[in-house]
Parts: C-alpha cells; structure tokens; sequence
C-alpha cells in the first residue's frame, strides 16, 4: 500500500482529500502547514506528496525548495502541488521548483486520483530500472567468480569527495554505485537549482564535481555559469543521445569531459585522471594561499 502525505491548512479541505485517498486504497497522513509538512516527509519518507501552495508559516514553494534543497536523498519523490489559481506564472513556479504536476481547487478527485495513480507508476518505474541497474553493475563487477571483490577488481582509492549534477538516468545511477563501491563520497542532485541553492556552503566542495550537460531543470552551461569558484575540478558529462564526441563541446570552466556510455575500465582510468588533476589543483591553491599571506605579512 502506497502512502502519501497531505499538505493543507484548511481542514476541510484536508479532510476530503485524506477520505477519498483512502477510499482508493491509500495509507494517508497529514499536515497541516508546510513546517510540519517537513518534519513528517523526513521521518515517515511517504511515497508521494499531495500540497498546497499557500498557506501562513511555510507555503507550498518554501516546503518544496526545502525538501529539495536539504534532503537530497528524497529528490525523487512525486510532488503535486494544489493551488487556487491556474496561472502560467504560477505552474512555470511550481516546476521549476521540482514540482511534478499540478491539481486546481475546487478539486477533481477523479483527476486527482489517475494524476497520483500515474505519478506513483512512475516512481515505481524508476526504483525497478535502480535495482536492475544495481543487479547489471554487481553482475559486472563479478564476472569471472570475483564475487564481492571490487578491491580485486579494481585497485583500492583513498576515498573522495564527488558530486554528480544531472538528471535522473541509468548513467547517472551506474556512476553513483560504481563510486560509491570503489568507496568515494558521493552527493546526488538531480536538480540544477538545488545544487545551486547548496553551492555556497563550504560542505559541499568536492574533489570532483561531474556535471552532465543537463539536469531535470537546467542545463550545464547555465547552472555552471552560476556556481561559482569550486576548489576540486569540474568534469563535463555528454549522454549519448546527443551524438557530440568528448572534447568537441566547449564550456567555460570545465577541466576536462567525457561521454557516456563508458567501459568500467576506461571510466577508472579517467577517475584516477581526474584525481591527480584535483590533486594537483590542490596543491598549487594551497601554494598560491601561502604566497598571499607571506606578501601580506611582508
């Protein structure tokens, strides 16, 4: 039974749509406000978030921005927003924000109900196309009965920071398990926009940042253009379907890039690469510090 959590102040209004929920079979909570909104999608992590956009503390937009922004781990669950307006400004707001869809009051129940039908199918669909992807790496990984064995695989790393921005794929997937096997810290977002609302906390500096030419909201050269100075490299990330070989796609700030999909070799290769270049960058920030404070002290 799939679970899904009701955000809204008015309690009528919240009191319809929790009984006609459940009335399809659903298990559903609810809030009241956007702050306890929060609060119940990190603890309870429902399958799919039902909101609506204005109400007194946190709106709708303020809960949505937060739960992407702070929880990346939950950046795929389905978000409808509920609003009493059906203005473009208002919906164009809303997807940006990582909203998957919108309902209008007064509510359609029956649209309400094949909306979260749809959106839950999907959701279903991309947790099934993960652990496939899990199932092909472990399978590849393993052949020839190195069963459980990556280090004998592949020559152990000093473990680093990586972060990967871009949009929900198979690729994307491969990349995150393959590091995280090889024992990296790997940051997922698959929102330009939230990475850029993260990009200036010192916390989230990484020794590698690979950045596909698109995310589920913005593409590279725009998210890019915004990010500011980072202390690691930046790694340009080109999916196939484009059909532009690495090296051949130019944009500003970018240390080196690569195009998927990648032999798992070939991709270690290019990882150590890349590391010796962030190593290397390192190093001669840390030269270049100390030289401005040996002139400021002179």
């Amino acid at each position: 039974m799939s679970t899904i959590l009701c955000v809204e102040d008015e309690p009528q209004i919240r009191a319809d749509l929790a009984e006609e929920l459940a009335d399809a079979g659903y298990e559903v909570l609810e809030a009241s406000n956007g702050a306890e909104g929060i609060r119940m999608i990190v603890e309870r992590k429902p399958d799919l978030v039902i909101s609506d956009i204005s109400m007194p503390g946190m709106s709708g937009y303020e809960l949505l921005t937060e739960l992407r922004r702070d929880h990346p781990g939950l950046a795929e669950m389905p978000f409808l927003f509920l609003s009493a307006f059906n203005e473009r400004e208002t919906v164009i707001e809303g997807i940006r924000l990582g909203a998957d869809d919108f309902l209008t009051k007064p509510i359609d129940y029956e649209m309400l109900l094949t909306k979260v039908e749809a959106e839950l199918r999907q959701a279903s669909r991309i947790v099934r196309e993960k652990d496939l992807e899990r199932t092909e790496l472990y399978n590849a990984l393993t052949r020839g009965g190195l069963e459980n064995d990556i280090e004998f695989r592949w020559p152990a790393m000093e473990p680093r920071k990586i972060i990967l921005v871009g949009r929900s794929d198979k690729g994307m997937w491969q990349v995150q398990r393959f590091l995280e096997d090889l024992g990296h810290e790997v940051r997922v977002f698959t929102s330009g926009r939230a990475y850029l609302q993260r990009a200036g906390f010192e916390e989230l500096d990484a020794d590698i940042t690979l950045l596909w030419l698109h995310s589920d909201d913005m593409q590279a050269p725009m998210f890019n253009q915004f990010r500011g100075t980072r202390h690691g490299i930046t790694v340009l990330v080109i999916p196939p379907e484009m059909g532009i070989p690495a090296g051949k796609l130019k944009i500003k700030n970018m240390d080196d890039s690569c195009m998927l999909p990648m032999e798992e070799a070939d991709f270690y290769e290019k990882l150590e690469t890349w590391l010796e270049m962030a190593a290397q960058k390192a190093d001669e920030r840390a030269e270049q510090q100390a030289a401005e404070l040996q002139a400021a002290e002179a």
